[in-house]
């Protein structure tokens, strides 16, 4: 049985990470922000409160630690300063802890193709920007894995919500574009290629980039949506002058209200990209991993958790 750190656990990705550490037995220390709440944490992890800004306070409960498991991080945030803070401090300073209490544990990043940009040329937000951030304080260690998910969707993911919600109700918004597409990796499929890593070795060191292997037009997928829905789903294709336009207000609105804006600029430029890039075979090469549910199958399980 391996001691595994996993930071995250109450979120999306991170909960379906622990659990399934947990059906392999594993023992699980979940590391939680002072302000998170635990109430979502998967039964069976311990769960222990930490100050990611403070390199000490993450040593104190990383001491034997034979994985830490780094799947915590910022989808949103007001600024490029609070998307550097949120995922290039807190990874640099959960190694930094790592290197005090427990050098030899396997440190697994979850980054983002964001980070790689379209056609592999580099990040164009200020989230992709933060997510290199961190690879490059990762690589600056050893005894590493960074995993680079494209768009991950499954149940229990705040981020896809919206899009579930009104595909329910029979509508679907996409950009008008005719060419190029996006990966897809569904979320309890790649927290088990995350939980294989350590029983790895010829990953480490090793970037990878699970997916489908295939690039998904909007066409596609609002085949998919309709699929997991049961029902007909009007496709209404959206200019791209007017998402920029919807990112732009939703940025004056969330400025006004003094909160933090759920769609921006930022997303809109990589809704808009067709150059995508898919990995051919690594992964699998390495860990032997693949997906295990078809995108149709999962699609399904996703809007059952919504209903």
């Amino acid at each position: 049985m391996k001691k595994v750190a996993l930071t995250g656990a109450s979120g999306f990705l991170g909960g379906h990470a622990a659990r399934a550490l947990l059906r392999r037995g594993e023992s699980v220390m979940a590391l939680l922000r002072t302000t998170s709440s635990a109430a979502s944490v998967p039964e069976g992890c311990d769960t222990s409160r930490v100050d990611f800004m403070d390199p000490d306070s993450i040593a104190e409960k990383l001491a034997g630690s034979d994985v830490i498991l780094h799947c915590a991080g910022a989808t949103s945030a007001g600024s490029r300063e609070e998307f550097d803070r949120a995922n290039g401090l807190v990874t640099a300073n959960l190694l930094r802890a790592r290197r005090a209490v427990c050098p030899d544990a396997l440190f697994v990043y979850v980054s983002s193709q964001a980070a790689s940009g379209p056609s592999g040329e580099g990040p164009v937000t200020a989230y992709g920007r933060s997510k290199l951030l961190g690879e490059f304080a990762v690589r600056d260690e050893e005894n590493w894995v960074i995993v680079r998910p494209p768009a991950i969707f499954g149940p229990g993911d705040p981020a896809s919500a919206p899009v579930i919600r009104m595909a329910i109700r029979g509508l679907f918004l996409s950009p008008r574009m005719d060419r190029g597409g996006f990966a897809l990796v569904y979320a309890p499929d790649l927290a088990e290629l995350l939980v294989m890593l350590p029983d790895s070795p010829s990953a480490v060191g090793r970037v990878l980039e699970p997916s489908y292997g295939r690039l998904f037009s909007w066409r596609e997928f609002h085949r998919i949506l309709e699929y997991g829905a049961g029902r007909r789903i009007l496709h209404v294709r959206v200019p791209p002058f007017l998402v920029h336009t919807a990112g732009f207000m939703s940025e004056a609105l969330a400025a006004l209200a003094g909160r933090t804006p759920f769609f921006c600029r930022d997303k809109c430029r990589e809704l808009l990209v067709c150059d995508w890039l898919v990995e051919e075979g690594t992964t699998w090469e390495l860990t032997g991993w693949k997906p295990s549910v078809p995108v149709e199958e999962a699609m399904a399980s996703t809007f059952g958790s919504y209903r």
